[in-house]
């Protein structure tokens, strides 16, 4: 009897990568006009950005059907495994109501949903977490145990370069994203408590980075785990963060990096950056 570990495409791993570790990603779905995709399968990040970059409007973007994951959870029912999914936050997306679903019409007991209250890399650092504990050979129910304890220390926090993309959405009027490109806004996002928040505004990039260093200060990194370097389509954005971590003596020891995909890039578009990790207790 094997341990499946099941996540979503808004975790954004590398394929490759979750392939390597034993990790099923089931995709959500993207929608440019009439053309559609599966986010990972048939659209990579850099087709992603250019499409959302040479486009007018937004793309859509929606959960994985019941279906998709009732054929993972049917699968281990027929082998006898048992199963951990780690998926996008409920706040954020139906993805977990359809895994329930499934779960319910496959009528098979060992498969346990974790609702990660998180996104991208931050589903990263718990599915990761989850494959070292199915690896030292925990059962799934103490897997999921673990994997809810520690979720509420995931921390992400990112600066959105343009508020074009939260304009399309229809989160900002035309007004406020053009004030807000003329006067070079850029604001500080968070994912906390599974929800989407700006917890700062700053004018200039500098400022931005600035303000998100300290963000990283009053929250700091727990090196016992995995850090990630947060960016979408530009991986070069490192320059204006890592030097100045590394310079105070604060550049994460096990740090990774994480294109943003299609779920979360919707809406942030280009040119972002930030950290994803587990916050160090203070004691």
């Amino acid at each position: 009897m094997a341990i499946r570990i099941i996540t979503d495409s808004a975790s954004d791993f590398d394929l490759a990568v979750a392939k390597r570790r034993k990790i099923s990603v089931v995709p959500m779905t993207v929608q440019f006009g009439s053309a559609t995709f599966l986010a990972g399968k048939n659209l990579s990040n850099d087709v992603f950005f250019q499409l959302l970059q040479e486009g007018k409007e937004n793309p859509s973007t929606s959960q994985p059907a019941p279906e998709a994951f009732l054929r993972h959870f049917e699968e281990a029912k027929a082998a006898g495994d048992q199963v951990v999914a780690i998926l996008l936050s409920g706040a954020l997306s139906g993805t977990l109501q359809s895994a329930e679903i499934a779960r319910g019409l496959c009528e098979y007991d060992p498969i346990y949903i974790v609702d990660s209250r998180s996104a991208t890399a931050g589903m990263q650092v718990l599915v990761n977490y989850a494959c070292k504990l199915r690896d030292s050979g925990l059962s799934a129910a103490a897997i999921a145990g673990e994997v809810e304890k520690l979720k509420d220390k995931v921390r992400i926090f990112a600066i959105i370069d343009t508020l074009e993309y939260l304009r399309r959405g229809g989160r900002l009027s035309g007004f406020q994203a053009g004030l807000g490109a003329m006067t070079k806004l850029k604001p500080t996002i968070a994912v906390r408590d599974g929800a989407v928040s700006i917890v700062g505004k700053s004018f200039g990039t500098a400022a931005a980075v600035k303000h998100l260093m300290k963000m990283l200060e009053e929250h700091p990194i727990d090196d016992d785990y995995p850090s990630y370097f947060l960016y979408s389509n530009d991986k070069s954005r490192e320059e204006l963060l890592l030097p100045k971590l590394k310079e105070q003596g604060r550049l994460p020891l096990r740090l990774h990096y994480c294109g943003i995909g299609p779920t979360i890039g919707t809406h942030i578009g280009p040119g972002a950056l930030g950290m994803a990790y587990i916050e160090r207790e203070s004691y």
